[in-house]
């Protein structure tokens, strides 16, 4: 019965975006009449346009907000009903510590408005290399499998995005789809078309499928192309609400552009068998968890990635994706 959204959704939907998705009665699928246990239904009842509160925040006012009452480690379960789907939410980071306070005091009444039953796993990147988004996103979903192992539903997500409406479902459909998809930014607008970057939505079973991320890409860019061409290789679409998918993103510094990024998305989907979840190689330096999230701190090494990677390729294994080895 968890699926039962994606199926209306799929009855409903008019072109490619998830728009029609909102007309939706709320109470369509409400009940699991074969179990007896009320399900949660598709379209609960939300607020729409929210205000976005950008000030800084300290830890001790976000643990007494009314939402972290029922938060344990970054998790909550449901209780009003049978949550559709087991949400991860991992988060790459490094050196954004106020961006993560705003984050997390953000999108965590958002997520319990929604109905969900989900955990938030930062992942920070203690090695002083360039920052690597697509390695970090392997390993928080890899280490959040093995702290819940039935995750359906893993969404990456940028610490500096904040959602302005709450009817930007975070779910999982058949089909991976894009959460942030007009940011202010941009003047709200599509970067571009295969865009994939700041937050998306995938099937656990499909982000195992594809191989994960690439482990390639250090430096900022490349990483979210490469996924979206991994995806679209394997026949998948990238669904979008053009409507409701509007992001706030945070001020920052902008970090160096990856300068292979070019040369590794030409040889991406030839290069993803044996680039991604198959071929980390990390050490988990401590796992802090806190009442607002669960913090996974590792360090990799480029050199030992590489030469995963190269033994990967020499090998040129078919079968399914290993699980990636942790070393000390």
């Amino acid at each position: 019965m968890e699926n039962l959204c994606e199926i209306d959704y799929i009855n409903k939907k008019m072109a490619k975006e998830l728009d029609k998705i909102y007309s939706v009665v709320s109470n369509v699928f409400k009940n699991d009449v074969s179990s007896g246990e009320s399900l949660c239904p598709c379209m609960p009842s939300l607020k729409g346009r929210l205000a976005i509160d950008t000030t800084p925040k300290y830890w001790s006012d976000i643990r007494k907000e009314d939402f972290s009452i029922h938060l344990k480690n970054g998790h909550f379960w449901q209780t009003q009903c049978r949550a559709r789907q087991h949400l991860a939410i991992i988060i790459p980071f490094r050196d954004r510590e106020s961006h993560l306070k705003i984050f997390l005091n953000h999108i965590h009444p958002i997520l319990q408005r929604q109905l969900h039953n989900y955990g938030i796993y930062v992942v920070e990147q203690a090695n002083n290399d360039e920052f690597n988004r697509g390695a970090l996103i392997n390993i928080g979903y890899l280490e959040a499998i093995k702290d819940h192992s039935d995750y359906s539903c893993v969404i990456f997500h940028d610490v500096d995005m904040l959602p302005e409406d709450d009817r930007n479902l975070y779910n999982c459909l058949d089909h991976p789809k894009h959460l942030t998809v007009l940011i202010n930014k941009s003047n709200y607008r599509l970067y571009y078309r295969t865009y994939f970057g700041g937050a998306g939505a995938i099937k656990s079973d499909v982000f195992e499928e594809i191989n994960g991320m690439s482990n390639s890409f250090y430096g900022w860019g490349g990483e979210d192309d490469d996924l979206y061409n991994r995806l679209k290789s394997h026949g998948y679409k990238i669904l979008r609400s053009s409507k409701v998918s509007r992001y706030t993103m945070l001020n920052h510094t902008e970090a160096d552009a990856a300068p292979s990024r070019f040369n590794l998305l030409r040889m991406g989907t030839r290069r993803s068998k044996y680039d991604g979840l198959n071929s980390l190689r990390y050490k988990l330096l401590s796992t802090k968890r806190d009442k607002l999230y669960t913090k996974f701190r590792v360090t990799f090494k480029k050199s030992n990635i590489r030469r995963t990677i190269r033994y990967k390729r020499k090998s040129q294994k078919k079968n399914k994706p290993q699980k990636a080895k942790t070393f000390k």
